[in-house]
């Protein structure tokens, strides 16, 4: 069997969830390759797109085409600074020629926003797919998330966007895979991916990487006070209004904490107060562990997540979790036992919720042993490899 992953590039959330899968292929012998657009990490078996097209003109024109359309996006976006990001189904790119398109079993398609031109692919892909959804973007007309997206401007890219999907959808060969019960809730009701196959398959985590530390060695190593219980928040793209940080800080700001540190990570582009810590973006896995573990609480501020792997990589290191109910958080927390989900997602319940566990007597072992057994890659990996199966004899 042999399993080839499109992705756009190998940063960024989405990526490592590829790439654990990926990664827990081959060490189940799975010969699995991964395409990308852009290739910044040195990852076994991951491969730098190179653009292969029939003429010079065919070459250009789609260049045009994508550089118009990319553009024409980007303009609208100057003024939505509240838009996350919007795609289109079509780019300059065929992967249909690339040799490791031609060698494979069964495609795997991830974030492919910017990469895949999905007219040209879905038209003339003779290989089963399963369609990887890592947010909402395989659900509609470009949005990947609906919390502040200015539908109404959007509206005529949306319609046509949807039109052009429907058309080179209908009868293809493919089957989806929401990662929490509320994505696939979202991709039974679309209009576009309703009728066709889908498999709920959750994130997962490596548990010989994700492991709690001593908290007093993880708190040297990042140079943070010993003396007071830590809150943590943090995530790849904090300065995104998804992520609810603002939301979060309103919350912290109401209540009297001085006897807790605040310690924030991720890239952030507004001022954080004086009064937190702040250590700036952590990209080397690595290092997480350690942080998670110097953490007494992890605050999971999305007020929309298609499932968080912040949530499970804290809770590997034996850290409750408190978070808004966003998509994921909903899968993965359970009250009182792995943490505290707020009743909605005001500044006000989230107040409620941090107090909340604050006099909740967590036991680490607990909160370790339940996301081992629910969030294993190894289990996950064994559920592709199943649906692989599946798909390639049907």
């Amino acid at each position: 069997m042999k399993v080839l992953h499109i992705n756009t590039m190998d940063e960024g959330g989405a990526a490592v969830a590829c790439t654990r899968i990926h990664l827990g292929l081959l060490a189940k012998g799975i010969d699995s390759k991964i395409l990308l657009l852009k290739k910044k990490r040195n990852i076994s078996e991951t491969y730098r797109f190179e653009i292969i097209k029939k003429s010079f003109l065919d070459k250009v024109f789609l260049k045009l085409k994508y550089i118009f359309i990319k553009n024409e996006a980007r303009n609208k976006m100057l003024n939505m600074s509240v838009v996350e990001i919007f795609s289109y189904p079509t780019s300059a790119y065929n992967i249909l020629n690339h040799p490791l398109y031609k060698e494979a079993d069964i495609i795997q398609l991830n974030w492919v926003s910017g990469f895949l031109d999905e007219p040209s692919f879905f038209a003339n892909n003779t290989k089963p797919v399963v369609w990887r959804m890592p947010d909402l973007y395989a659900c509609g007309g470009g949005n990947h998330y609906e919390v502040g997206f200015p539908f109404n401007l959007y509206e005529n890219e949306l319609k046509a966007n949807t039109e052009i999907r429907r058309k080179f959808l209908n009868g293809k060969n493919i089957t989806f895979v929401p990662i929490s019960n509320w994505v696939k809730q979202k991709a039974e009701n679309s209009v576009l991916i309703a009728d066709f196959p889908k498999k709920l398959i959750h994130n997962g985590l490596d548990f010989s990487i994700f492991k709690p530390i001593d908290k007093k060695v993880a708190r040297e190593l990042f140079n943070l006070p010993q003396d007071k219980p830590i809150l943590l928040i943090g995530a790849d793209k904090l300065n995104v209004p998804r992520k609810g940080l603002k939301i979060a800080l309103e919350a912290i700001g109401k209540m009297n904490l001085k006897d807790y540190n605040i310690v924030i990570f991720g890239n952030v582009t507004f001022e954080i107060p004086e009064k937190f810590i702040y250590l700036g973006a952590v990209t080397d896995e690595r290092l997480l562990p350690a942080l998670y573990s110097a953490a007494d609480y992890f605050l999971m501020t999305s007020i929309e997540e298609a499932f968080g792997q912040v949530t499970i990589e804290a809770l590997a290191c034996g850290v409750p979790v408190i978070s808004f109910p966003n998509g994921g958080s909903v899968d993965i927390i359970k009250n009182n036992i792995n943490g505290i989900l707020a009743k909605d997602f005001t500044a006000e319940a989230l107040v409620n919720a941090i107090n909340l566990a604050f006099l909740t007597n967590f036991d680490s072992e607990i909160i370790i042993k339940d996301v081992k057994l629910r969030f294993n890659i190894i289990d996950k990996v064994k559920e592709y490899i199943e649906l692989y199966k599946m798909v390639l004899n049907e």
